[in-house]
């Protein structure tokens, strides 16, 4: 991801609708899950903004970007490596929770690996959150942009976690509401766009108005598609606990 993009990755945090949502998904989680003070890596930090909201914790962050690290260090937050998230440098179980907001499908990002090294670093019964761009359709020039190369279903980030010894604890598609506009201008972006050299994520910035009317709409549909299980949206935000042991070395009684 270019410098530019995290420039406006850095502005888009603070006030977007849709960062607004999500921080508040993983918080709720977290506070569910994971007591105060305990410690929590932020894998894939970005320009830090999730990771300024963690505040009731012992929060640390990796990210491969000196561009990003370098807006992490002016936000003032002090425990930020540069670091690959498939080469982790921490030592076995030192987490008590661990979130990847949109990291796996990142280009330079060996999913397999990064997985199993967010598993190795959390502790037996720790909680890991993921989130993740969802339907391959979606793909557009924003994934361009910000150098994402895969998206998701449901079904195979359940299998992803089961594998890495993470057992799911509620998995589910948000931004259902998105779903057909977003399919419609990912589709024209792909058009309109096709071969240039230099394309734009979707991120802009909105009247003030707009931004709070997508908050509260967005937020209404992350409760809904929770509670009804529906089968599509825009994302998928996942809860997982690691086990006690890995599941090849259970045995039924």
């Amino acid at each position: 991801m270019s410098p530019h993009e995290h420039d406006i990755l850095r502005g888009a945090e603070e006030q977007y609708w849709w960062y607004a949502v999500l921080h508040r998904l993983v918080l709720k989680e977290l506070r569910a899950h994971v007591p105060v003070g305990a410690q929590i890596l932020d894998a894939g930090c970005g320009t830090g903004g999730m990771l300024a909201r963690l505040g009731r914790w012992r929060a640390y962050g990796v990210d491969l970007s000196s561009a990003a690290i370098a807006h992490c260090q002016r936000r003032g937050l002090p425990r930020v490596t540069p670091a690959d998230v498939c080469r982790l440098p921490f030592q076995d179980a030192a987490f008590d929770a661990v979130l990847s907001l949109d990291v796996l499908y990142h280009e330079r990002v060996r999913e397999e690996s990064a997985l199993a090294e967010m598993s190795r670093v959390l502790r037996p019964g720790g909680v890991m959150i993921l989130n993740l761009p969802a339907f391959d359709c979606l793909r557009g020039e924003h994934d361009r942009a910000v150098c994402g190369t895969r998206r998701y279903k449901l079904c195979h980030v359940r299998a992803k976690l089961a594998a890495h010894n993470l057992v799911p604890m509620m998995t589910h598609y948000w931004n259902a509401w998105l779903f057909a506009p977003l399919w419609g201008w990912r589709c024209l972006s792909r058009l309109r766009r096709n071969g240039q050299a230099a394309p734009r994520s979707d991120l802009r910035p909105l009247p003030e108005a707009a931004n709070a009317m997508l908050r509260h709409l967005s937020l209404l549909d992350a409760h809904l598609c929770r509670r009804l299980n529906l089968p599509f949206g825009s994302s998928i935000f996942a809860v997982a606990q690691k086990q006690e042991k890995p599941s090849h070395e259970l045995r039924l009684p």
